[in-house]
Order: C-alpha cells, then sequence, then structure tokens
C-alpha cells in the first residue's frame, strides 16, 4: 500500500511538473493585429450632390501626372478607388543598397452629399531587383531583412513614402476643386 501512494505521488509530481515547463504563449505575448498607417480625412464641400463629387473623383483618377502614375482605377457606388505608383530610387552615385523600384498604396474616395473621404492606404515598396524589397511601411525590419537593408536607409524609405503620400493627397484636393464639366475640357 505505501508503495502505491509513493508511486502515485510521484506520477502526480511529474505530471505536475512537466505542466509548469510547458511551453505555452501568455495572451500578452499572442500576435496583434498589426496597425497599418491609413491616411484619413473628411473634406466637407459646399453644396455639391454625391453624383457631382463621383465624378470628380473618377475624372482625378483618370487624370496623368507627371510625378506618379495611377492605374487599377474602379468606381463602385459612390467609391472611386486607385493605385498611385512612384518610382524611387537611391540619389547617391554609389549607393550602399540599390532599392531602385516603386513605392505604391491605394487611394480610396467615398463620396456622400456636400463631403467625401479619401483613405491612403497599404503603402508599400518594391525593388525592380526583388533582392532589397522592403514591403510595407509598417515593418520594423523591411522584408529583404537588416543586413540587407540598414535602419537609417529604410526610415529614408519610410519618410521619402509619406512624403508621396501627402502629395498624392495634395493633388487630390486640388482635383476635386475642378468641376467635372470643366475636367474634359482641352485646349489645343
Amino acid at each position: 500500500m505505501k508503495k502505491y501512494i509513493h508511486t502515485l505521488l510521484l506520477c502526480s509530481l511529474i505530471v505536475f511538473g512537466t505542466k509548469g515547463f510547458s511551453q505555452t504563449k501568455p495572451e500578452e505575448d499572442a500576435p496583434k493585429k498589426k496597425n497599418e498607417t491609413k491616411i484619413t480625412e473628411v473634406v466637407n464641400t459646399d453644396s455639391l450632390p454625391a453624383s457631382e463629387l463621383l465624378q470628380r473623383a473618377v475624372n482625378w483618377v483618370k487624370l496623368e501626372n507627371n510625378l506618379y502614375g495611377k492605374s487599377s482605377g474602379v468606381t463602385t457606388g459612390s467609391k472611386a478607388e486607385c493605385t498611385a505608383t512612384f518610382p524611387v530610387k537611391p540619389k547617391e552615385l554609389n549607393p550602399e543598397v540599390d532599392y531602385t523600384g516603386k513605392i505604391s498604396m491605394k487611394i480610396a474616395i467615398e463620396c456622400k452629399d456636400n463631403r467625401y473621404k479619401y483613405t491612403v492606404s497599404m503603402i508599400k515598396h518594391i525593388s525592380t531587383s526583388g533582392k532589397t524589397s522592403a514591403g510595407s511601411i509598417d515593418n520594423k525590419v523591411p522584408e529583404c531583412g537588416s543586413m540587407a537593408m540598414g535602419d537609417i536607409i529604410w526610415k529614408k524609405l519610410k519618410g521619402e513614402a509619406l512624403k508621396d503620400a501627402a502629395r498624392v493627397i495634395e493633388d487630390l484636393k486640388e482635383g476635386m476643386k475642378i468641376a467635372s464639366a470643366e475636367a474634359g475640357k482641352e485646349e489645343w
């Protein structure tokens, strides 16, 4: 009987001991939803119907620009979307990292009576060589790794991407001020 109790006690200590040393992730360390950089603003206008604002947004999407390209223009209901791409390359003669490629971002414009809302999201860098693609600007470390692209260069690239987003926003606000009837007229 004594041997049976001793064995039972030993087995219970082993079970509880292994449970204490097992590798379980506490809830605090569990991966959280990634915070994505989104630039959003609601702009009020002077008594313009949603259809006029949507037409202005469509005209802005169709309008070509010398600094960046717009593609994948889509219009659904009261929303216009497109993807803007900026060419990017190092400004040095012999760069430490050749990150030549493009910065792309998604622009969505939602229109309601007397106001519109724009959202710039999914800002990412794609390298032409593929070796130094940094991915989303929300990453702490670029997708290509910190050995391929140093911290200082990654911060410069992030800053350049946010400047490009600000340029798109400024251009969008100017484009939304142009009446849809005036947008189609061209002087030749």
